[in-house]
């Protein structure tokens, strides 16, 4: 290790511009992670979360990476530059997502298709690409999987499938990648990001509205918080006995 990285290592947050994403890399770095953040380099459409321009972020030595995931190329691309600005990588956080808001109907397979491509396929082009340095590093990836994976909810079929197959995806990969390697997940419930001023429009509520629909249904009576999330990326990066598991972070909404 030189001394231009830290004892921690190097992380790579992906979807860094982010509610969830900005406050991860926060924490990565408050705990003493180097961070390149990526995030994609234009401005989201409507009713998708995830783009953005490239993580603004004032201080530390951590570099913003702008790069669209939807292709293998791209996520090479990324993995190669990373390696090439800090010279090892330690630890892939897979949190960049799209999210189509629409039932899966035949003239929405386009966005269905893009949803399962940058939620499902980039982290696993992502491992791929950036496994050699994983290995030698004996690092770790982790994904953020979401509670709709879990239980369902109208209108984000291409959302919930694709972090479903996160999922499952995680868990082979702590298997497939062991000892070398450790993969775990963190899947949030309703967070307090600007994500929410989208669902609120398609659901046709206001922002009062939906914080009631949704914190009445999470026993602490309240929505998750970004930084909450952050922390227990943070926890996993920092506990080495932990791979294929997924920390369920949702208020109590689903207990399992």
């Amino acid at each position: 290790m030189s001394d231009a990285v830290s004892a921690k290592g190097v992380a790579l947050v992906t979807g860094a511009a982010g509610g969830i994403g900005t406050a991860i890399v926060a924490a990565l770095e408050a705990s003493g992670w180097d961070v390149a953040a990526s995030d994609a380099p234009a401005p989201a459409p409507a009713g998708v979360v995830g783009g953005g321009g490239g993580a603004s972020r004032s201080g530390g030595r951590a570099v913003d990476l702008a790069a669209d995931l939807a292709s293998r190329s791209a996520c090479t691309e990324l993995i190669d530059r990373v390696l090439a600005g800090y010279g090892r990588l330690d630890l892939l956080v897979n949190n960049a997502a799209t999210m189509t808001l629409a039932e899966p109907a035949p003239d929405a397979m386009d966005r269905w298709w893009q949803d399962l491509r940058v939620n499902l396929s980039a982290p696993l082009w992502l491992a791929q690409a950036a496994l050699p340095a994983l290995r030698e590093a004996r690092g770790q990836v982790i994904n953020l999987c979401s509670s709709a994976a879990l239980h369902g909810e109208p209108g984000f079929s291409a959302y919930a499938a694709s972090k479903a197959g996160l999922l499952g995806l995680t868990r082979s990969l702590a298997r497939e990648l062991a000892p070398a390697v450790r993969v775990n997940a963190v899947a949030p419930g309703p967070t307090d990001t600007p994500q929410l001023g989208r669902d609120a429009e398609y659901l046709g509520l206001t922002m009062p509205q939906l914080h009631a629909l949704y914190a009445g249904q999470m026993p602490i009576g309240r929505l998750v918080a970004p930084g909450e999330v952050a922390a227990s990326v943070s926890f996993l990066a920092d506990s080495a006995a932990f791979t294929g598991e997924c920390i369920q972070i949702n208020g109590g909404m689903l207990m399992s």
